[in-house]
């Protein structure tokens, strides 16, 4: 198995901006005055990372550069959107797309108790990913379990498919369970399910999944 950071299959996000908070409107007035964004519908809009990192760079460059120098066990008081937008543009290496979605909400708060310290809680939903088998497995590999992942409709006729997370989930846990595989193979699976931690069960995004034959 190859070394895989699962942030690399993030395609697209969701990062929720509240109205009523300073920077987020902030972020949110400056994308729409600034940026060439596609409107996505009366609450959201979408724009390229590129397109927010530029934004960030030369509009917000003393907030990020002060946030930079802040001790981590002070981040709870001082952190913001700036400080987490700017780590999810760093972590998400691939990331095609960002949909700002702007909540009006009066009374929000992303402070939480995390034992006895408060820490932040960002909000941000998983859209779209990309798995890709040979970012993952050796050539062997994939032809060993390929029959399997057709046996249990995954792929069909094409080296790729677009399919729900829980979806491909129930698929890959049913294999486990009622298959006749071997060892290795079983391996195989479960490490594809592996890849699928609580962030992305629970935002069950679209995965375009592809093999190679």
């Amino acid at each position: 198995m190859l070394d895989y950071d699962t942030g690399a299959m993030c395609d697209v996000i969701d990062v929720t901006l509240y109205k009523f908070n300073h920077y987020d409107n902030l972020i949110w007035t400056r994308t729409l005055n600034q940026l060439d964004y596609i409107r996505a519908d009366e609450a959201s809009i979408v724009v390229t990372p590129f397109q927010l990192q530029t934004l960030f760079d030369v509009t917000f460059k003393r907030e990020l550069r002060r946030l930079n120098s802040t001790a981590s066990e002070l981040i709870h008081r001082d952190a913001h959107s700036l400080f987490f937008l700017t780590h999810i543009l760093s972590d998400f290496t691939n990331l095609k797309w960002i949909q700002l979605t702007l909540n009006k909400k009066r009374n929000f708060s992303r402070l939480s108790k995390q034992g006895q310290q408060d820490a932040i809680k960002y909000s941000y939903k998983v859209l779209k990913t990309t798995l890709r088998l040979t970012d993952i497995f050796p050539v062997e590999a994939i032809s060993s379990i390929n029959p399997i992942l057709k046996k249990a409709d995954i792929f069909r006729k094409s080296p790729y498919v677009r399919i729900k997370a829980n979806v491909l989930l129930a698929k890959l846990d049913s294999i486990l369970d009622g298959y006749e595989i071997n060892d290795d193979q079983a391996s195989l699976i479960g490490h594809m399910m592996d890849l699928f931690d609580y962030k992305l069960e629970t935002d069950n995004p679209d995965i375009l999944l592809v093999t190679d034959w």
